[in-house]
């Protein structure tokens, strides 16, 4: 089965192909927002922070239902006759070794989050829990675990997979140029090469420049941090701004030198080096309490997830209650909008795998990794904070780039493993962005598998820029309120994805 859509017209030059249309709009709009945040940046704060919370308080039913209508999806889809379907032409076989596939897709997918809320989440739930739970009481530990559990687990992997399931299926099976515009070939047919078309992939690269934006933002926070506990030196927004030109050219070389060396080997050395720092928590920490939480948090988790999965607080966002659109709908708004990039990476390196396979492997394999990670590094963190071993929550209260380095002190060759965690950090960063940088240019360039060095140049670049901005204007907030704001556009978009796929699967013999 094929379709008759073909790539979009391009131009052809310095930039190498590059749909016209697509690279001014995005480049335009990013710019604006850059120089907004950097000539008013009080106006620019207040302006973000308005629309965030207009779109918490009317929108939060909305993607709760949405996220949770994806898993559906995905269940339905993996346990159907299409689980045999490949991403492919029949006989086709995966490009990446399963280590490789998972290395990358977790490394583009959770990126700088695992370090920066892994200690930060289960504190902040600790103290401040929602259910009416009461803070920093034994009782509150589970509820921290299991809500830590659910913004990071089966939710915001579905999210991923269903972009990454449509953009894959047009792309290899269908034989399209890869856009998230063609994702929609089902529902769209060959209007996707209209202003519709153009209209999505323009918000796919906006949705995902923020998005990436929200999570250098953080690891940057976390590096600044880290180079004052590990180096001792304080830096300023000066320093910042040095430190982020040293990772823009970092993670642009990495995403011009392409899957196979960059992208692909920094992702295999971050997951052997996060691998080092969870084992030295869990056999130099607690070991017994880590594993019972771990057990305990497992069953709290799948025992209470139909709940809060619909668990809209309506009592409190009735009165604009702001704990849901800080912590789950912001993570819903986050997850979806990296589900263009994440989706798209992923749909890049998956060709070959059968949909079920895919699935999967993008769903459950990183649950686990949640699942272990967050109990071990966020459990020795709470066991510290619960037995008066260390002050975590008043720590990340007032940097919260610091939990991971403040637990660390506790530990013999603590020391050591900070410059572990500083290097595993700065990796990270490096390749969420050079995987994001690596997509956008893709977008812009009609659907091409390996964009041209200036457009991964270019867009690296506003990608950086814009993280700058927005980290000196409001800092945390600011980089969650991106988020929120551009993800609500195309959880609409991702809606159509789902349909499209189920359109295009029915046409399978």
């Amino acid at each position: 089965m094929e379709s008759n859509v073909q790539s979009p017209p391009k131009k052809n030059g310095f930039l190498g192909p590059y749909d016209p249309t697509l690279f001014w709009s995005t480049l335009i709009l990013v710019s604006v927002i850059t120089l907004w945040g950097i000539l008013a940046p009080d106006n620019f704060s207040k302006s973000m922070t308005a629309s965030q919370g207009w779109i918490s308080v009317n929108f939060g039913w909305f993607f709760m239902i949405t996220v949770s209508i994806f898993i559906v999806f995905l269940a339905w889809v993996a346990m159907s006759r299409y689980g045999t379907i490949p991403l492919g032409q029949d006989g086709d076989s995966p490009d990446f070794a399963f280590t490789s596939w998972v290395a990358m897709l977790f490394s583009c997918g959770i990126g700088i989050g695992f370090i920066f809320w892994g200690v930060a989440e289960p504190l902040y739930h600790y103290i401040s829990p929602p259910y009416l739970a009461k803070g920093a009481t034994p009782g509150a530990a589970p509820v921290a675990m299991q809500i830590s559990l659910l913004h990071w687990g089966i939710h915001g992997w579905a999210c991923y997979a269903v972009a990454g399931l449509a953009i894959a299926y047009s792309t290899y099976r269908l034989k399209m140029p890869l856009s998230i515009s063609n994702s929609l070939y089902g529902l769209l047919g060959e209007k996707v090469n209209g202003f519709w078309g153009k209209l999505v992939d323009f918000l796919a690269a906006f949705a995902t420049i923020a998005g990436i934006a929200t999570s250098l933002g953080m690891g940057l926070m976390s590096i600044k941090f880290g180079i004052n506990h590990v180096f001792g030196a304080e830096l300023g927004t000066t320093g910042l701004v040095v430190v982020m030109l040293f990772l823009i050219v970092g993670y642009t070389i990495s995403a011009v030198s392409g899957l196979d060396k960059g992208i692909k080997i920094l992702s295999n050395v971050n997951m052997i080096l996060a691998f080092l720092v969870l084992m030295f928590f869990l056999f130099m920490g607690p070991t017994r309490f880590l594993l019972n939480l771990m057990v305990d948090s497992v069953g709290q988790y799948f025992s209470n997830l139909v709940s809060m999965s619909f668990w809209t607080d309506p009592m409190a966002q009735a009165s604009e209650g702001k704990w849901l659109g800080w912590w789950t709908i912001f993570y819903w708004c986050w997850w979806i909008a990296w589900g263009p990039f994440v989706g798209g990476f992923v749909a890049r390196i998956s060709k070959g795998r059968t949909i079920r396979e895919f699935i999967f492997g993008v769903v459950l394999v990183p649950l686990v990794i949640t699942i272990v990670w967050f109990n071990v590094v966020g459990g020795s963190a709470l066991h510290a904070e619960m037995n008066g071993t260390l002050e975590m929550y008043k720590a990340i209260s007032a940097d919260a780039g610091s939990g991971i380095f403040t637990l660390l002190t506790q530990y013999p060759l603590g020391s050591l493993v900070s410059f572990v965690v500083f290097f595993n950090l700065i990796i990270f960063l490096i390749t969420s962005a050079d995987s994001a940088s690596f997509f956008v240019g893709m977008i812009i360039s009609g659907g091409e598998l390996e964009p041209s060095t200036p457009i991964k140049l270019i867009f690296g670049f506003l990608i950086g820029s814009i993280t700058v901005v927005l980290l000196i204007t409001g800092g945390l907030k600011a980089l969650q309120t991106a988020s929120i704001v551009a993800a609500l556009p195309f959880a609409f978009v991702m809606l159509g994805m789902m349909v499209s796929t189920i359109l295009m699967l029915k046409k399978e013999k």
